[in-house]
């Protein structure tokens, strides 16, 4: 849970800063299609297909992160591509700098999702509010035969962590020069002791 919760507020960190640097969000691609829609509807294509390539690159950090955890690589190896791009994010121009940050939360999110056997989030938050509220109805009306999972307050941390970080991020954008450099630094020891086979749900072959 200590691990879902630095994860989250890195995550809430890097967004917050992205949008009021880049006007973009990093990981909350929601937001981005939006902004897309919006810039469609007033003929501001230009700004439009920004946001359309910072989704996609997202995407493509997605599968980049999976594909480097089933080639065996631990999650902190994944965990330390972001951290680059995030460097590479702090002295990079505002367009590359969005593609790069959207790029390394899709690395982050993919790379790191399960802990403990519970499958979550931490780059965007609201599935895992509504995974909260469905264990939440499970308490308030069980299901024969079903009671609320414990384990279920790990999905309130990831929002309270996320909101934690978009606090800190807000206090950051302003107060330091490269504020992502203070993320990229903390981001690869979180999960240094996690192995990468705990990411991926694989049966062994019998």
């Amino acid at each position: 849970m200590i691990r879902v919760t630095l994860l989250a507020i890195i995550a809430g960190y890097a967004d917050t800063i992205g949008y009021l640097h880049l006007n973009a969000f990093a990981g909350l691609m929601t937001g981005n299609t939006i902004f897309m829609g919006i810039e469609l509807a007033t003929q501001k294509y230009s700004q439009a297909a920004s946001h359309a390539l910072i989704i996609v690159m997202f995407v493509v950090g997605v599968v980049f992160g999976r594909l480097l955890i089933r080639m065996g690589a631990r999650t902190w190896i994944a965990l330390t591509f972001t951290s680059f791009l995030l460097i590479l994010y702090s002295f990079a121009g505002t367009f590359w700098g969005a593609l790069l940050l959207a790029l390394g939360m899709g690395v982050q999110n993919s790379a790191a999702n399960r802990f403990a056997g519970v499958t979550l989030n931490h780059v965007f938050i609201t599935g895992n509010l509504r995974k909260l509220g469905e264990e939440l109805a499970s308490w308030i009306w069980p299901t024969p035969g079903k009671r609320m999972n414990r384990d279920s307050i790990i999905f309130a941390l990831a929002w309270l962590g996320y909101a934690l970080g978009a606090v800190a991020g807000a206090l950051a954008a302003d107060l330091i020069g490269k504020p992502l450099i203070v993320a990229a630094c903390i981001l690869p020891f979180v999960m240094i002791n996690h192995e990468a086979k705990d990411q991926v749900n694989i049966v062994p072959a019998k």
